[in-house]
């Protein structure tokens, strides 16, 4: 169970704060979470995403995107990196019918990737496209790479960020 609201995390990623909540796992123990926005850039930094290519940043989209934005791409090959530290890391999207896919690689530097999906019949903000296993307490990169490719069904190629959760202990 959170231990803050989701009130108050919109307003302090609103205005650009770091933020930190406690959390309870089924087991009992204690983890804090740290939201990071989409918007969050910052190139090799950590708790910021580093968006190389041809990036489109979408804003005032009141649809359950944290803070109204995402991030977005149908360029093959472009990527969005993410560095930061934890034990564990989500990230968001958009999914609808102009979603395409891409490849996520947490901690290695090849451009293959587990596939996902950000296709879907109905749109569906802050969608959950990808949580890691449980990782050693450290330093990891997360990328996400653009294919151009998408379902049949689809109309387009977006892959579209919403942003990130980073668990890590207390």
């Amino acid at each position: 169970m959170r231990c803050i609201s989701s009130r108050i995390i919109s307003f302090a990623v609103a205005a650009g704060i770091a933020v930190t909540a406690g959390i309870a796992s089924a087991a009992g123990a204690a983890s804090h979470i740290t939201v990071i926005d989409d918007a969050a850039t910052g190139k090799a930094l950590l708790g910021r995403f580093d968006y190389v290519g041809s990036w489109q940043h979408v804003h005032g989209k009141h649809d359950g995107r944290t803070n109204g934005t995402s991030t977005r791409s149908t360029h093959t090959g472009d990527v969005a990196i993410l560095r930061f530290s934890g034990t564990r890391v989500r990230i968001y999207g958009v999914r609808g019918r102009s979603g395409g896919r891409a490849g996520i690689a947490l901690d290695e530097t090849s451009t293959g990737g587990r596939p996902v999906d950000f296709f879907a019949l109905r749109t569906q903000t802050h969608a959950l496209i990808y949580e890691s296993p449980v990782l050693s307490n450290g330093v990891h990169t997360v990328s996400i790479v653009v294919w151009g490719t998408r379902d049949e069904r689809g109309h387009y190629y977006y892959v579209n960020i919403d942003g990130a959760e980073v668990e890590s202990p207390p």
